[in-house]
């Protein structure tokens, strides 16, 4: 069993001086993990699926549009995101949720160029 760890510090400086820093720590153990990348091709406008193959129970997961246009992010039947081009996606619950997350749904608006989808899932 391995520890995966999410450790984030974002720090803003606004124009008038001062910051502001705040961290975020997420630490659990997994049993299983997938990872890919999934293409998406130039005018896609449909879903596409992205499975989380052998991960039954999902803790975190990580998703990177490497596209030129916006993805709607889907969880389950809801909306869960708008995931802009270029922008990463981090989802990390220490607890298992009580509903199962096989996957999620990744829709492009529409024009698009060819680009990618990437991901990391970690789980049990």
């Amino acid at each position: 069993m391995a520890d995966a760890v999410f450790s984030s510090k974002v720090t803003y400086t606004p124009s008038g001086g001062g910051s502001l820093t705040q961290g975020f720590n997420v630490a659990f153990p997994y049993t299983a993990s997938s990872s890919g990348t999934v293409d998406v091709a130039a005018g896609a406008s449909a879903a596409v699926d992205i499975l989380f193959g052998s991960v039954n129970e999902v803790l975190g997961f990580i998703l990177q549009n490497n596209t030129d246009k916006d993805i709607a992010i889907k969880v389950g039947a809801n909306d869960l995101y708008n995931l802009a081009a270029g922008g990463v996606l981090m989802h990390w619950s220490p607890v298992k949720s009580t509903k199962s997350l096989t996957g999620v749904k990744a829709t492009p608006a529409s024009p698009i160029n060819p680009g990618t989808i990437e991901y990391v899932v970690l789980g049990n």
